[in-house]
């Protein structure tokens, strides 16, 4: 007979499953992020076969609107771990409109389709069901959802009333529509009386975060499949996986084992900091799949800024998490991220002076600075961490 001090599987505790026949909250979890899997990579790749201004600006703002739903949920979550069926009918919902708006976003970019602002607004509306939910099944929770349910069905009105307005209008509207569902997390009192779980916090960012990294491998992989790869072309495609790789690393070796600074200030600016971060990250995805296979194309010299600029953000976003941080060596890390944030447009420079339409190269040797990277702050940290071990003894 076997002999073992841990429970029986059927007794142990789990927020995997939670009540019988019903999956628990982490369950919940991962299953709401799945549809963002599919939403990142439907804009995304509807970006890379129209790269124009208007439409980068079209799919940023849906992005973030999205993105802001998904942070406000993620929220709840953290506040009220308790969740019945109405509430995963909610989830299911909200699940269903973001999958229908990105598809309606990507299929008309040039038209700006008019479903998409009334999708948005509907989305709100179901956040804001799911908080009266919350505040129902959880009188603690009233606090902190009555004010947000008032403010974000103004800010759903705002958002699906913008195609009436005009085709233009989501420039002002979803904007104003964004501040206002913050705009509770500048009061004094933010959580209402709740006190957010900061590990459980950590974890969704960092889960979203992998999922947006991960979108990068699947976008460029499936681009690779489209082409004919050899030679240069297979060695940039390696590049493009290290660059995100490098990605991988410098976020996961500080941002989540720190987690948010104290305060109303430094909880909302290390979570805001992600939406650069993530939108980064999936300009990152487009600019390594038209590197990819930009042999024997008519590639413009302006396409080097598809991969370059979006890493500049990528970086940035990591100097300010590092700063947020606070440790003793996040002045000296986040200056080599900013010494590598200058490198970029210089190799883009020198790449696009020596071949205008070959990207293939600009890859590579973006893959080597992002590794310097890595290697440099890993030092730094390692130093400093034997200086505060030497002093302790």
């Amino acid at each position: 007979m076997a002999v073992s001090s841990d429970p029986p599987a059927q007794n142990a505790p789990s927020t995997i499953a939670g009540l019988v026949g019903a999956p628990g909250p982490i369950a919940l979890e991962l299953f709401y992020d799945l549809i963002f899997v599919a939403s990142v990579v439907v804009l995304s790749d509807s970006y890379s076969h129209h790269p124009t201004a208007q439409n980068l600006l079209w799919l940023i703002s849906v992005f973030a609107v999205i993105w802001l739903i998904w942070m406000q949920t993620s929220l709840l979550f953290n506040l009220d771990r308790e969740q019945n069926n109405l509430m995963r009918s909610l989830v299911l919902g909200q699940m269903l409109l973001i999958v229908l708006l990105s598809i309606s976003a990507a299929d008309d970019l040039e038209t700006h389709s008019k479903f998409v602002g009334p999708l948005l607004g509907l989305t709100l509306l179901l956040v804001s069901a799911m908080l009266a939910v919350s505040a129902r099944g959880n009188p603690k929770m009233t606090g902190y959802t009555r004010i947000r349910i008032r403010y974000f069905v103004v800010a759903a009105a705002l958002i699906a009333c913008s195609p009436v307005v005009g085709e233009n209008a989501y420039l002002v509207l979803w904007p104003l529509g964004f501040l206002i569902v913050l705009a509770p997390s500048l009061r004094s009192d933010p959580l209402g009386g709740q006190t957010i779980k900061t590990h459980h916090l950590v974890e969704r960012f960092g889960a979203f975060t992998v999922i947006m990294l991960g979108e990068t491998f699947v976008k460029t992989a499936l681009t690779a499949t489209e082409y004919d790869m050899k030679g240069l072309s297979v060695i940039s495609l390696l590049a493009n996986f290290v660059i995100v790789f490098a990605i991988w690393w410098l976020y996961f070796s500080n941002a989540p084992s720190v987690g948010p600074t104290a305060g109303r200030g430094g909880h909302n600016t290390w979570m805001l900091t992600h939406l650069p971060l993530h939108l980064s990250i999936v300009g990152v995805a487009v600019g390594a799949a038209l590197a990819t296979n930009s042999f024997g194309k008519e590639v413009p010299s302006s396409a080097a800024l598809y991969l370059s600029l979006p890493l500049c953000g990528v970086l940035v976003s990591m100097v300010v998490l590092e700063l947020l941080s606070g440790q003793a060596h996040s002045k000296r890390v986040a200056g080599i991220f900013a010494a590598a944030c200058i490198c970029i447009p210089v190799a883009t420079i020198v790449t696009v002076a020596i071949s205008s339409n070959e990207l293939r190269g600009l890859s590579i040797l973006l893959a080597a600075l992002m590794v310097s990277t890595v290697i440099g702050s890993n030092s730094v940290r390692s130093k400093v961490a034997k200086q505060a071990e030497g002093t302790r003894t």
